[in-house]
């Protein structure tokens, strides 16, 4: 018997020494399947933002689960947390779990819980093959992005030009860009996306895009780009982009130099996080209350609907309050089939008969049967009619064409404004300023002319001073040579008086006593007085 015991305790301690090892061997520290407890539970699965695939089990396991995770490396956290440790009971317990193995995936996003108000994620349950692809095809789908499309050419409620996603965030973010010939996000770089959430921003332009890409040099796809905060320095990414489980680590190393430091994360959600749903339809009566409803808002699409209601008819009333009911029902079947896109569509309404209601009709070119909708785009600066029938079904439809930008839009250049009293004042306000400025223009060229005239007219003071100058000295040198000329025809003179007086000293006989000659009259005798005259 004692021989017997001995060979059954060497039995069972040599199953103890082969399971033990066979168990700790199962998941290696540092490998691929990251091992969970109790004690990094919260920071590695609950406050992340990368989805977590977790395999609740018992110490064995078929291979698969780690091939799963070798492949989705960087893309997703494949993890695994022991219930057979007693330390792990509590995390275990928790999720209920009753078999082995049970796995289950924790999505990116934690969501409130209405009745405690507390933030939690909703595990998933996975029920398909426990395979390396069954499990990659049921987490992949699941990774959220943080890429921001950019489109000049073929723009979508989402899309962001190349201008404004680059002046998004200029001073304090450095932004990615990446150059692709997909029509779909990467599950790659939507991993790289939300492993630099918050410290990166991501933009994707696709090929279709021939403008931006001319501008960018854009020559072999895909190609990906880091432009630098502040300086906005570009800078291309020099590695190999094809396969992306071999490459994560090389693009994350890479982005890794330029994001920003890495901040742990915190057991905190704000509560702006989930935003309030309010189903109310927005009336909108004064061209302020527009501004500060649609036309200010830098993203988003507004759906203005115009409405007629006369409060002195029931039959009017019941009809509007129906037209209001489908309104509000679109509005909430939106809010939950596109929950990125929740924030983006405005519903508002208009009185049609109003006159500012039917300035807007007026300037879209609307039809003028009612109801009557359209959408507007007040950033883009574009516009789209609903030529359908007013229910639920077609208006739904409508705006998701309108969500995946399908159909076409139709370009405005003038000023969305009702025409009522806020926009007088504001065209008042503005003339004014006009006129006043156009005053201090007055006022300044008048100045302008003054000064001008005064310069001119010292000019031409100068001018004259110096021609009278120039005259005085011209005047002096003819009052010089006539003075010469007079004193020559003066001596002429004399000399010829005197001639005359000897010739009358001869013929003073032939002269009577009053000394005139009879030859001599009385008009040659004035012309020498008067010669004499004009010498004094």
């Amino acid at each position: 018997m004692s021989s017997t015991l001995y060979h059954l305790i060497s039995i069972i301690s040599l199953c103890l020494l082969v399971t033990v090892p066979n168990t700790l061997a199962l998941y290696d520290k540092g490998g691929p399947v990251f091992i969970l407890n109790e004690k990094n539970w919260l920071d590695e699965v609950l406050t992340t933002e990368q989805v977590v695939v977790v395999e609740f089990f018992a110490p064995w396991l078929a291979p698969e689960y780690k091939k799963a995770a070798e492949n989705l490396k960087g893309l997703v956290k494949i993890a695994a947390v022991d219930c057979d440790d007693q330390s792990n009971r509590n995390v275990c317990s928790s999720y209920e779990i009753k078999g082995f193995p049970t796995i289950k995936l924790f999505p990116s996003k934690m969501i409130k819980d209405k009745k405690t108000g507390k933030f939690y994620k909703k595990a998933k349950d996975y029920n398909g093959p426990r395979t390396a692809k069954g499990i990659a095809d049921f987490a992949l789908p699941e990774i959220p992005s943080f890429v921001q499309p950019i489109s000049n050419e073929h723009p979508t409620t989402k899309t962001l030009t190349i201008e404004e996603f680059l002046e998004k965030e200029n001073e304090t973010m450095p932004k990615v860009i990446l150059f692709t010939d997909k029509d779909r996000t990467t599950y790659l770089y939507k991993a790289l996306s939300v492993d630099f959430h918050d410290r990166l921003l991501f933009g994707e332009v696709r090929k279709r895009e021939k403008v931006i890409g001319e501008k960018y040099g854009v020559e072999d796809y895909p190609k990906l780009i880091v432009v630098t905060w502040g300086t906005n320095e570009m800078i291309d990414y020099k590695g190999r982009y094809q396969g992306e489980n071999i490459y994560y680590a090389s693009l994350s190393n890479f982005l890794s130099q330029y994001a920003l430091p890495k901040n742990k994360p915190k057991y905190v959600v704000k509560e702006e996080a989930e935003e309030q749903f309010n189903p109310e339809i927005i009336e909108i009566k004064s061209q302020s209350h527009l501004e500060s409803e649609c036309l200010s808002k830098r993203t988003g699409i507004c759906i203005l609907t115009f409405l007629v209601v006369e409060p002195e008819f029931q039959e009017s009333v019941t009809e509007h309050e129906n037209n209001l009911s489908i309104l509000k029902k679109v509005k909430e079947k939106v809010h939950k089939k596109h929950t990125d896109d929740k924030l983006g569509f405005r519903f508002m309404w208009f009185d049609a008969l109003t006159k500012g209601s039917k300035k807007l009709i007026k300037d879209f070119k609307l039809s003028d049967v009612f109801p009557n909708l359209m959408v507007l785009n007040p950033n883009r600066r574009l516009y789209k009619p609903y030529l359908g029938p007013f229910d639920e079904e077609g208006i739904e439809k409508f705006l998701s064409d309108v969500a995946r930008g399908k159909g076409y839009s139709y370009e405005f250049e003038f000023d969305v404004n009702m025409g009522d009293e806020d926009t007088k004042k504001k065209k008042e306000d503005k003339k004014d300023e006009v006129v006043e400025s156009e005053d201090v223009e007055k006022r300044e060229n008048l100045d302008d002319a003054s000064k001008s005239d005064k310069v001119e007219k010292r000019e031409d003071l100068d001018d004259v001073e110096k021609r009278e100058d120039s005259d005085n000295v011209g005047k002096s040198d003819d009052a010089e040579k006539k003075d010469d000329v007079e004193k020559k025809e003066d001596l002429d003179d004399v000399s010829k008086n005197d001639d005359v007086g000897k010739k009358e000293d001869s013929d003073d006989e032939k002269c009577g006593i009053d000394g005139v000659c009879p030859q001599e009259s009385k008009e040659d005798s004035e012309k020498v007085k008067s010669r004499g005259r004009d010498e004094l």
